[in-house]
């Protein structure tokens, strides 16, 4: 049968591509942002900004930010050599679609059921390697999946071959001749797996747009179904659960962070579910699949690792990420 043996909650953020020395440009895009999510509610960067004031200002020297990049590189290679560390045969990558191959729809919840999976440029270096490469996805055990979460109550959308990556058109500048995977499955399969991608499945989370996004109630379910359906898998494989995505982001909130990472390590699901749901909002959103980690590893006995959290800020008003690394090993496979 299968063995659930290891779980990952990774955040995906361009800015870990970037040279510290960068970093302040992402402001620009702050500023422009007429819905920046904080607190369950909306500013513009001008009413965040009277609301916290400049308190950010000492934080976006060249030093800091420099100190804080070198601690995110740190953090992702230890990620990435304890991925390594759990040996598994089998990877359920959790992520989502912004935009980048569905601009016109968002479905709540989907899982790939084909064969391949491309990245390559011109997918950001941070994400992809420099040249075309095909992954191999699962696709009998995604279609086993969704049948067992059809018998939960769960209506998915079936994803059997990606659509073009019509972000990289607009924003890149030019169309590959292939698919290529949106950025929060690139960034695992780059940055945690260094290219080397075991058979795995794709499931596209619709956290960021209403009103088909799924509650983080709902989140903690799919967990608990996730899991049982893995158990009840007859290979003699060992599997990892990985989240891409988090912490908070684009106004980060050390606060709400915190908290969050301490409702995670003590299995908190009643704690995570009771955080209105306008706090999961934009990129925050991210962190309601953190919950299906936590479901699939609890039974493990595994205690959550936090490698590290790096707050890392881009604008006086505070607007930026926070960094979180964290994972969860079971003890026998240790």
């Amino acid at each position: 049968m299968a063995k659930i043996v290891f779980g990952m909650a990774v955040p995906h953020s361009g800015m870990l591509g970037q040279k510290p020395e960068d970093w302040l440009k992402n402001g620009d895009r702050d500023r422009n942002n007429p819905e920046l999510w904080y607190k369950g509610k909306t500013y513009t960067y001008p009413e965040l900004e009277a609301l916290r004031g400049a308190a950010f200002e000492p934080f976006l020297t060249i030093e800091e930010r420099t100190e804080r990049a070198a601690r995110c590189r740190a953090a992702l290679d230890e990620m990435a050599a304890a991925y390594e560390r759990a040996k598994v045969d089998v990877v359920i990558v959790l992520g989502k679609d912004q935009k980048e191959i569905w601009p016109d729809q968002s479905p709540c919840i989907t899982v790939y059921t084909g064969e391949e999976v491309h990245n390559g440029p011109p997918q950001r270096p941070v994400y992809a390697p420099d040249h075309h490469v095909v992954h191999k996805a699962y696709p009998e055990l995604a279609t086993y999946l969704i049948k067992k979460f059809q018998d939960e109550s769960f209506d998915l959308n079936d994803l059997m071959a990606w659509p073009q990556n019509v972000w990289m058109e607009k924003n890149q500048g030019y169309a590959p001749e292939y698919p290529v995977v949106p950025h929060a499955y690139s960034f695992v399969y780059h940055q945690i797996m260094g290219d080397e991608v075991p058979p795995h499945v794709p499931v596209l989370f619709n956290l960021f747009y209403p009103p088909t996004q799924p509650s983080m109630k709902r989140c903690i379910e799919f967990g608990r179904v996730l899991r049982e359906a893995i158990e009840a898998w007859p290979e003699d494989v060992r599997v990892a659960v990985i989240a891409s995505g988090g912490l908070s982001h684009f106004v980060n909130d050390e606060e709400f962070d915190r908290d969050v990472m301490g409702k995670l390590a003590a299995y908190d699901y009643e704690g995570l579910a009771a955080i209105p749901d306008t706090y999961y909002q934009s990129g925050t959103s991210e962190v309601k699949i953190y919950s299906i980690v936590m479901m699939a590893l609890q039974q493990t006995g595994a205690e959550m690792t936090l490698v590290d959290y790096v707050p890392c800020w881009r604008t006086a008003a505070g607007t930026g990420e926070g960094m979180g690394f964290m994972y969860w090993q079971a003890p026998e496979a240790a």
